[in-house]
């Protein structure tokens, strides 16, 4: 035998374990003690990818090894119990690497199957999303998206670290949040959505608060997130709240701004049916009079007046949204909303509310309530800030949410 160690004896299972033990410690020449002069390795995908291509035999082999991290940097790796088919064995987990070419992350599952003999591996072939990452070879933009649930979902993921989910309010987008990521983003990973209805994210018949809810915590049980800090405003507190009602499990903190756990008062209904039939009308100015006169509804009047480059553009990019899929949000978060407040006092997560001093929209009470109802909430008023803290006063929000990932 030409090995320096004597590995006959092992387990099909043994072996794959000791070459993943001296992989993931970067010992090139143990790892390689587990693998049979001839063996193959086959690796399928873009050929810009270092990693890709069929190659047979130890040499060839060890400098795919050696190359490996000159292609990717770990950032987070997770393994299952490896299957005992013998003589296979399949190791399925979950990846997070930055992409050194480019310095895009990239993350999603993969399968590896490993056949042994004598205690040596002979062929090795992983299935992953090669798309994906071929993409992250060509580009660094962080937009991900994905069908969950039918509806297309779009977000944004940056950084890395403890992971902050951020749900955006109605009317508005993923970046919308840009402010406060820009001063958090090299301190924890953000994955940023958009809500369904509102920039890349989609539609379903049915979807509401609460089947949101549930599409959001799927996503995060499936990409495998362990130790969630959620944010979120307005429409997306709502959706938070209900996250860690029914999923308290995937959240280890809570972060509300500018929101509320009740229904809207059945006397604003007929008012917002009618701004509902101005958003659908053909008629532009009739839309775009709707628009101007949300954002006196989502601003303090000292920042409309302060910022109108911002309130200009936020408009012409609402005038060339799908009206029908903000109508079937603003139905879904306003119309038919629920009164959770029953709820909240099950809600054991260390949770931080935020109000506007300014909001009249979800007025301090409305957060102030919510703290009163929470056993391990605390409230936080942030001074001159209407309903949009994360703009008006993004250092504020990050001063917050830093202090939040420091004591998780």
């Amino acid at each position: 035998m030409d090995t320096l160690l004597d590995t006959a004896h092992l387990s099909s299972i043994e072996t794959v374990k000791a070459y993943l033990a001296a992989f993931s410690k970067k010992n090139i020449e143990n790892a390689l003690e587990y693998v049979s002069d001839d063996a193959i390795w086959h690796i399928d995908g873009d050929p810009i990818l270092k990693t890709v291509g069929i190659i047979q035999g130890k040499a060839a082999i060890k400098q795919w090894l050696q190359r490996f991290p000159e292609g990717f940097q770990p950032i987070g790796f997770t393994l299952e119990p490896l299957i005992d088919s013998s003589p296979d064995v399949i190791a399925i987990g979950h990846f997070r690497h930055r992409i050194m070419k480019t310095d895009a992350i990239a993350d999603g599952h993969f399968m590896i199957r490993f056949t042994t003999n004598n205690g040596q591996i002979t062929r090795y072939q992983i299935f992953e999303d090669s798309l994906m990452l071929s993409k992250a070879h060509h580009s660094n933009d962080p937009h991900r998206s994905a069908l969950v649930n039918g509806v297309q979902y779009g977000w944004d993921d940056h950084g890395g670290g403890s992971t902050l989910i951020f749900l955006h309010g109605l009317f508005l987008d993923r970046t919308f949040w840009s402010p406060v990521i820009s001063h958090i983003e090299t301190q924890c990973r953000c994955v940023v959505f958009d809500m369904p209805g509102h920039g890349s994210s989609g539609w379903r018949e049915g979807l509401d608060l609460n089947t949101i809810a549930d599409d959001i915590a799927l996503w995060i049980i499936e990409n495998n997130i362990q130790n969630v800090t959620l944010v979120g405003h307005s429409q997306g507190g709502m959706i938070a709240l209900r996250i860690a009602i029914k999923y308290p499990q995937l959240l280890t903190k809570l972060v509300l701004v500018n929101t509320t756990a009740q229904a809207e008062d059945p006397l604003n209904i007929p008012l917002w049916q009618l701004r509902q039939s101005l958003l659908l009308s053909s008629d532009d100015d009739k839309r775009r009079s709707f628009f101007e006169e949300i954002q006196k509804v989502k601003y303090s009047s000292s920042w409309l007046k302060d910022q109108p480059n911002h309130t200009e553009k936020e408009i012409k990019k609402l005038m060339n949204a799908d009206p029908k899929l903000l109508s079937h949000a603003m139905d879904a978060a306003i119309i038919r909303r629920e009164d959770i407040r029953s709820a909240l006092t099950n809600i054991t997560i260390d949770t931080m509310v935020l109000v506007g001093e300014q909001d009249s929209a979800t007025p301090p009470e409305h957060g102030e309530e919510i703290t009163r109802l929470m056993p391990y909430a605390t409230c936080c008023t942030v001074e001159n800030a209407g309903h949009s803290i994360p703009i008006e006063n993004p250092k504020a929000l990050a001063q917050y949410l830093v202090l939040a990932i420091q004591e998780s």
